[in-house]
């Protein structure tokens, strides 16, 4: 573990060195939180409409907290004369409504009948016990400002309304997207991306120098370097979440449990970029690109918070149900976080693989270096172990891919986009399971027909327990998706999805190593048999 403080200090050096005298890391990060924790503190009490409307009030008056109305307390005769001369826009007199017939006061009407209708909602859902309030029906009676209460038969004040009763069911209505809280929660993230890109450009820096190369001739192996140069920044990461926590009056350790799996998700993804890329071009264009993926997988689905469970697929959404005071469960918060640690693991254990000078410092097209980075990652000594084990260890990128077109696949018609959904899924699942078996073919470690077969088996066998695992800590976010039987091969009988993998895999492989097909032509093949089962299954057909 000495090894690990050592080169962690060393990247703690160099970065010091490298800032000097200019704009340091700390400093960045600092304006950011001081620029969206402004912003936060100031979410209640600024609008766009602050003060817009003015009120005025006289006897018993409901409180009126809102910034858009500014209210003022007067006496009946002096708020008409205020009316009338314009210095207020409604007058409120006990259960009277008193305005002008200028478009000003009528606007300030419906904006203050809005605001009373969510007042009421909100007062009628803390009156009852949750098992009394639904279904819940609310009558709702707009008053006529213009007309004075009639008065009926046992001469008893009706007021008169403007239009006839409107009923609303609270439980049916959409709840209000979370803007605020997922904008705090992208507080939490913008550090952390901008502390993984100094990651990558110090990483990128060394390669490029080949002060690495030095590095690997030292006696440290190679997950020692790759933790050593991570852990600095991982802390400072972690660091600014506890920080940013602490000052939106949140609790530090929530934060830490909720936002530490994503950056290590985060790091994951910074820690390949420079181990497949030479030059810094290259490397920043590919950060830029992976930031706004990321930004946008982690921001999108947590707009949906309480409106549908897939929202969970972004751990931002535990993070606006913290913020609203809201609880979770465990499979909650292991649906989000379970498979970007997983990533993180695969990630580790891949770059520890990739980390020599030969990968490193080639040049060759992208579809070749991740090739050889595929057959550096698998335990070729022993093939039957590194497919079983690969097909394993890449089920959470997978399934997060998958479980983000389930995302789509709920939000959008369902006649447009699930015959894309299906090849997707189908074409993702047999380039996972099959391009270990053609990349140990290609150099040579699997040659013989039963050897492609028994290695089919075998990633069919590695990636369906994976795919069982991961759908015990899940099945209740994606068990009412349509479609989700088809993607997850849920069901009690094992056998049939084993098959189904075992075969497609089997043709795919045997159509490029044995008979030579194109690797293209031969995974399209395998993807529309695999397309017609996913159509059958979810047909009811098998």
């Amino acid at each position: 573990m000495n090894q690990v403080f050592v080169i962690a200090w060393r990247e703690i050096t160099r970065l010091r060195k490298r800032f000097g005298g200019g704009a340091s890391p700390l400093t960045v990060i600092l304006l950011l939180a001081v620029l969206g924790l402004s912003a936060y503190s100031l979410r209640d009490t600024v609008s766009l409409g602050s003060g817009l409307y003015r009120v005025g009030v006289s006897g018993d008056v409901p409180a009126i907290n809102d910034s858009r109305f500014s209210v003022l307390e007067v006496s009946p005769e002096e708020g008409q004369a205020l009316l009338e001369e314009k210095a207020i826009d409604v007058l409120i007199v006990g259960a009277q409504v008193f305005a002008r017939e200028d478009d000003k006061s009528q606007f300030a009407v419906r904006a203050l009948k809005q605001y009373m209708e969510k007042e009421e909602l909100v007062r009628i859902g803390n009156s009852y016990a949750e098992g009394e309030a639904f279904p819940l029906r609310v009558g709702v009676n707009y008053l006529n400002p213009a007309q004075p209460p009639a008065e009926n038969e046992a001469g008893n004040s009706i007021p008169q309304t403007t239009k006839p009763e409107e009923v609303i069911i609270p439980s049916l209505t959409p709840p209000p997207a979370p803007f605020t809280q997922v904008l705090v929660a992208l507080i939490y993230i913008l550090p952390i991306t901008f502390i993984s890109i100094f990651f990558t450009s110090s990483f990128m820096d060394e390669k490029a120098n080949r002060r690495l190369t030095i590095l690997l001739s030292a006696p440290v192996t190679p997950f020692q370097i790759i933790l050593g140069k991570m852990l600095p920044y991982a802390v400072f990461a972690l660091s600014t979440t506890v920080l940013i926590a602490l000052l939106t009056n949140a609790s530090p350790l929530l934060a830490l449990a909720i936002f530490a799996p994503t950056t290590m998700f985060i790091f994951a993804i910074y820690l390949m970029v420079p181990l497949f890329y030479r030059t810094f071009k290259d490397t920043t264009f590919i950060a830029m690109l992976v930031t706004t993926l990321t930004t946008a997988y982690l921001v999108f689905p947590a707009m949906f918070t309480n409106s549908s469970d897939l929202a969970y697929i972004s751990p931002l959404t535990l993070a606006v149900k913290m913020y609203r005071a809201e609880p979770f469960g465990w499979r909650e918060y292991l649906f989000p976080s379970l498979p970007m640690a997983a990533i993180f693991g695969f990630a580790m254990f891949a770059g520890t693989r990739m980390l020599n000078e030969e990968f490193l410092m080639g040049y060759k097209p992208i579809t070749r270096k991740i090739a050889d980075a595929i057959y550096l990652t698998m335990a070729h000594s022993k093939p039957w172990f590194a497919v079983t084990l690969w097909s394993l260890l890449v089920i959470p990128a997978v399934y997060m891919a998958q479980v983000v077109m389930l995302a789509f696949a709920t939000n959008l018609p369902v006649g447009l986009i699930l015959g894309a959904t299906l090849i997707a899924a189908a074409l993702v699942e047999e380039t996972v399971k099959t391009v270990g078996i053609v990349v140990l073919a290609e150099h040579g470690v699997v040659k013989s027909m039963r050897d492609i077969v028994w290695l089919s088996f075998l990633s069919a066998l590695g990636f369906l327990v994976g795919e069982k695992l991961l759908l015990l800590v899940s099945v209740s976010m994606v068990s009412q998706v349509q479609v989700s039987g088809a993607l997850f091969g849920a069901g009690v009988f094992l056998l049939v999805p084993l098959a189904a993998h075992f075969i497609f895999t089997a043709i795919v492989s045997l159509l490029r190593i044995t008979f030579r097909f194109p690797y293209w032509l031969a995974l399209g093949i395998g993807t529309v048999m695999h397309f017609i089962y996913n159509v059958n299954v979810m047909q009811g057909g098998m």
